[in-house]
């Protein structure tokens, strides 16, 4: 069953790439399941550099979309891999390194064995074999400077790009305010990590997931303090004797049930009842 939907999810896969200025070019993918859940999975090309590869159910896609291409490094925000899935076919088409912040982590956070939604959704992103990544990434054309975000990975950055601004943030705002992570994140690293970035005072954050935001600071801050409010919040209602599935009621008001579907589609990896845990885990 699960190869069959591999197959239909490969056939539905569509690309748009747009020229956002200032030398970026981005790479917007998605599919049956991307729509399903509402959103997009985002790569981008500085000058010389590339910025993540998408995932693996759209290689043939992307591999074209980059052919020609000017590529000397391929970076990426973290090692999870709907960002790393076509690293390894990129890297051979272009001759060039693929570089991961703490890439002895590689294995981790469930790349060691992938759950079953995360090769339906995403498919395998194969051995990527990266090098560390050092605090600048310098190209022909570009140079990005690494900004380590831990929270939602160990080996999570964000990549500034200096003249226009530009932050490349990944994952670390996939949405406004506390919201559902996998079993693996620390809220508390992840607040620690968006003040980090807005502290750079960008003028403008791509993420990974089709966000496009001028002066982000705000936002950036604004998600901090909502983590920060609702991870205190968790562990106080659980030291009053409170059960974790109550305190997820308490705590997130709205789209319980969109939420326990993505708890049961994801076998429990993604929920916001491991925001809860997490809080209390870390705190």
């Amino acid at each position: 069953m699960l190869k069959g939907l591999l197959n239909g999810a490969t056939q539905q896969v569509s690309i748009k790439v747009e020229d956002l200025g200032d030398g970026i070019t981005a790479y917007r993918l998605y599919s049956r399941w991307t729509r399903m859940l509402g959103f997009e999975v985002s790569f981008y090309r500085v000058g010389d550099l590339l910025v993540d590869t998408g995932f693996a159910h759209a290689r043939p896609l992307v591999l074209q979309a980059l052919e020609g291409a000017s590529i000397s490094a391929i970076c990426c925000t973290h090692h999870h891999e709907d960002h790393t899935g076509n690293a390894v076919g990129l890297a051979e088409r272009h001759g060039c390194p693929v570089f991961v912040y703490r890439p002895e982590y590689l294995d981790t956070e469930g790349l060691d064995q992938l759950l079953a939604y995360r090769r339906l959704f995403w498919g395998l992103p194969g051995s990527v074999g990266a090098e560390p990544m050092a605090e600048q990434i310098v190209g022909r054309e570009a140079e990005l400077k690494v900004i380590p975000s831990p929270g939602h990975s160990q080996t999570h950055v964000a990549l500034f790009e200096p003249v226009s601004r530009t932050v490349f943030v990944g994952d670390l705002f996939v949405a406004p305010g506390a919201s559902a992570v996998m079993t693996h994140e620390n809220p508390y690293l992840l607040v620690g990590s968006l003040r980090r970035v807005a502290a750079l005072e960008p003028r403008r954050m791509l993420t990974g997931h089709g966000i496009d935001a001028l002066n982000p600071v705000d936002r950036l801050l604004a998600k901090a303090r909502s983590i920060e409010r609702a991870a205190g919040e968790s562990c106080r209602l659980i030291q009053d004797g409170q059960s974790p599935r109550v305190v997820v009621q308490r705590i997130f008001p709205k789209g319980h049930r969109k939420d326990r579907m993505l708890e049961i589609l994801t076998q429990g990896e993604f929920s916001r009842l491991n925001f809860v845990r997490a809080a209390v885990r870390h705190g």
